[in-house]
């Protein structure tokens, strides 16, 4: 688990601190062409000096005019970098032009990057802080690509991640040395997969770093299917399974890929290519077999996929024209004392994020054991401003309401300190809002974490499932009948705050959902498919039951605040509550109306309209009784 000490380090470190690191960029090409300038342009234009820059590219056999473009840019720009190569040859694939670049890198750290992407200014200087800063055990750092951000799971707290995509990474040339480079059996996909597994197996760790962004232009629509993908990367899937999996896994990578002869083609020649992959597969396999895995890391393998997909993969950031205005962004955190281990994870994954102009309202509650810790956390540079209230015992309430009240943030958003925010959590909140102010909030997806407590402080937990309960749309009507808005996924206006008041100080849970249902009276609130942010709940069936049955108690009290709440609602706004609720609530209603149009449409089913009329006026009767 991450600290504040590694925080506080990182920051420490800044552009000055890398004048005398050097940087071996490797760029393998293929029929590149219609990339090469713009990827150039955008590595001209980044923060770190370009003597700094060793450039490593391999051409596999380009027919486009690439090899006599990049021969024509290596003549112009030699001066301007620390070296330019450009080598040629026939089409080895992926892995196996970067592991030809390898042989000639001469710095402490290798960029592997495509070139049908575009840095963004500080992305390679937010690589290389981020490197310098952790320990020699860290082997791996990816960026986060836009328009769509890979969707795995990572570690919102430091980063830890499972495995990278090489689209854009960089490594420490020592470990990928050590452990060969890149699989040369893998000729394009998979093979980021299979050397991010081979680093851990040999005892390294990887990271994510969402402040290093490139624009990779890898789809030209959302979700699209591109055959050289699907066939690479079922291929690797099951090679990766017999040298990383557990035998069933092994086994039902062969099933898996098998069936796939059995189901429809998704593009014209898919069975052709599963099949010669096949033959490929069955003279592979035994060298993966041979080299299995060496050490007790978790390899995961979820179908066709590997590591726990974060929904919202393919919600598209929008495009910055440098000028956008930052609204301030409050993050209000309540915490009591001696729980300063898991404070420090959530203000963590604050100082995380990828927007810029926060600041951090911690209200303790109870006294002011974080005090050292907030002190810390000013230092660290990254927040636009910290705000510490320790307070004297009050409760949850009465914390949050001294949160709310020293928010200076046009915009607020709530985190308590056994929650966590994904990095981009304000960035596509504050991108939807910014697209509809008119709205009271938005609100985006988030994982409910079951949670087994091994120690309070220090703070130390193992993580058994990851849930995504709510997906619902915004509907005021549901959201007054229960609340499915985690309290942490709200980005909402603080003028609500200021026109309808804070938490209830007489509900001790359910609070939040008072909130929402108070500010849902008068304003409309947003979803964003997306998960940005976790939640933990117990592990344990028990404390989870009696977690719920207090939440149930509440309930009723909750209830008798709302009925003191008035809406303004027209009959044909009170239908459509009506509707939309049998809708959203009940699994097996069905409307009478239409019930009556299926027994008219069928002349054998007629003879029952009468009788069910009856029934149907008898159930209502004994209802209102």
């Amino acid at each position: 688990m991450n600290s504040p000490q590694s925080l506080s380090l990182r920051q420490e470190l800044s552009f000055e601190n890398l004048s005398d690191v050097s940087l071996d960029i490797s760029i393998v090409t293929y029929n590149s062409f219609k990339w090469l300038a713009k990827f150039f342009d955008s590595l001209a234009s980044q923060r770190i000096p370009l003597k700094q820059i060793r450039l490593l590219v391999r051409d596999n056999g380009s027919t486009d005019g690439s090899i006599a473009w990049l021969q024509n840019f290596q003549q112009e720009q030699q001066h301007n970098y620390l070296e330019i190569s450009v080598e040629a040859g026939a089409n080895v694939g992926f892995g196996k032009g970067h592991n030809a670049n390898l042989a000639k890198a001469q710095s402490p750290f290798f960029l592997v990057t495509n070139v049908d992407l575009e840095f963004e200014p500080d992305t390679l200087v937010e690589l290389l802080i981020q490197a310098c800063a952790d320990g020699p055990d860290v082997a791996q750092w990816e960026c986060r690509q836009k328009p769509y951000e890979h969707p795995k799971h990572y570690n919102p707290v430091n980063g830890d991640v499972l495995w990278c995509s090489s689209a854009c990474a960089l490594f420490r040339t020592e470990a990928m040395r050590k452990v060969g480079g890149y699989e040369p059996l893998l000729f394009m996909y998979g093979e980021d997969v299979e050397l991010s597994y081979r680093l851990r197996d040999n005892g390294y760790r990887l990271r994510y770093v969402p402040k290093a962004t490139v624009w990779h232009y890898t789809y030209e629509e959302a979700a699209q299917v591109k055959p050289m993908q699907f066939l690479g990367s079922t291929y690797a899937n099951v090679l990766l399974r017999c040298r990383y999996g557990s035998r069933h896994q092994v086994i039902g990578g062969a099933i898996m890929y098998l069936g796939l002869l059995a189901v429809p083609q998704s593009f014209p020649g898919q069975r052709r290519g599963l099949l010669k992959n096949g033959l490929k597969l069955l003279r592979s396999a035994p060298v993966f077999l041979r080299t299995r895995r060496k050490s007790h890391q978790p390899f995961p393998f979820r179908l066709w996929d590997y590591e726990m997909p974060r929904e919202g993969s393919f919600h598209a950031y929008p495009e910055k024209t440098g000028d956008e205005p930052k609204p301030l962004v409050s993050v209000l955190t309540r915490t009591t004392p001696g729980k300063t281990g898991r404070l420090a994870e959530a203000v963590a994954s604050v100082a995380a994020q990828t927007y810029s102009n926060i600041q951090l309202v911690v209200v303790e509650d109870g006294g002011n054991t974080a005090q050292a810790f907030m002190d810390e956390v000013r230092g660290y540079g990254v927040l636009s401003e910290v705000t510490y209230l320790p307070l004297p015992k009050m409760g949850r309430c009465a914390a949050g309401n001294a949160a709310l009240a020293a928010a200076r943030g046009e915009l607020l958003c709530f985190l308590d300190d056994d929650d966590l925010f994904y990095a981009d959590h304000l960035e596509v909140l504050v991108d939807a809002w910014q697209k509809r102010p008119e709205l009271g909030a938005v609100y985006s997806l988030a994982y409910q974490v079951r949670t087994e407590v091994i120690s309070a402080e220090p703070w130390i937990y193992r993580e058994i499932e990851h849930s995504l309960l709510y997906r619902q749309q915004f509907n005021r009507y549901v959201m007054w009948h229960h609340n499915y808005l985690p309290i942490q996924t709200v980005l909402f206006k603080r003028s609500l705050f200021e026109q309808y008041g804070g938490f209830d100080p007489d509900l001790e849970n359910l609070e939040d959902w008072n909130l929402w249902v108070r500010y849902s009276l008068h304003h409309d609130f947003e979803m964003v498919h997306k998960v940005t942010s976790l939640y933990r709940v117990p592990a344990k069936a028990e404390m989870a039951v009696g977690r719920q049955k207090m939440l149930d108690d509440y309930y009723a009290k909750a209830q008798e605040k709302h009925a003191q709440l008035r809406a303004d609602i027209s009959p044909v706004e009170v239908l459509s509550a009506a509707q939309q609720l049998s809708r959203d609530i009940y699994v097996t209603l069905i409307p009478a109306k239409q019930v009556r149009k299926f027994i008219l449409q069928v002349p054998s089913l007629r003879w029952l309209y009468h009788p069910l009329r009856k029934f149907a006026y008898y159930v209502r009767r004994v209802r209102n009784r």
